[in-house]
């Protein structure tokens, strides 16, 4: 069964100056708040030569702009560098959660129902402690899903709670 809307693209990079990095044991949880525009969506769809098509087969551009607090879950690849493989969006307007394929440079973005999964801060943090190892099965690191650690991921959870409260505070002051 097939959830969200595939893309054929990696998501825009997490900006590394802006966010938190919480190690979790073999995972590393990243903490920050990101600004998505059209300028920015423009810039990387851009850089990646990607072409975004409408319902018709026009060409069709990101508008709006949407922002708040992300949980990037990353580890590392077979070659040892670090790589996203959950991005848990938790934005004002439209919060939403992209699965990574890194091998296949692709990723699924799933949009959240607030009204059925309630806050989507706490439902992101419950599916970081309690689901990761079938995440990384799903996107292609079954190794990696076999190395997690649930009590290193618990432990970690306060800080990244504080993490959370820090980028809140950044981007009130951006507004």
């Amino acid at each position: 069964m097939s959830v969200g809307q595939r893309y054929p693209i990696l998501p825009i990079p997490w900006v590394p100056e802006h966010t938190e990095m919480i190690p979790a044991g073999v995972l590393t949880i990243g903490v920050g708040h990101r600004v998505l525009d059209e300028a920015t969506a423009k810039a990387y769809l851009d850089e990646v030569g990607f072409v975004r098509k409408d319902d018709y087969g026009g060409e069709r551009e990101y508008e709006g702009r949407d922002a708040g607090v992300c949980i990037h879950v990353l580890g590392p690849n077979r070659d040892g560098a670090l790589v996203e493989y959950l991005r848990l969006d938790c934005f004002d307007d439209e919060p939403h959660y992209h699965y990574v394929y890194n091998d296949e440079r692709a990723q699924d973005r799933v949009f959240l129902d607030p009204t059925l999964e309630g806050d989507p801060m706490e439902w992101a943090l419950d599916r970081v402690r309690t689901r990761m190892p079938e995440v990384l099965v799903k996107v292609g690191a079954p190794e990696l899903a076999a190395q997690v650690d649930p009590a290193a991921i618990e432990g970690a959870m306060p800080e990244v709670r504080r993490a959370i409260e820090r980028a809140h505070a950044l981007g009130a002051s951006r507004v």
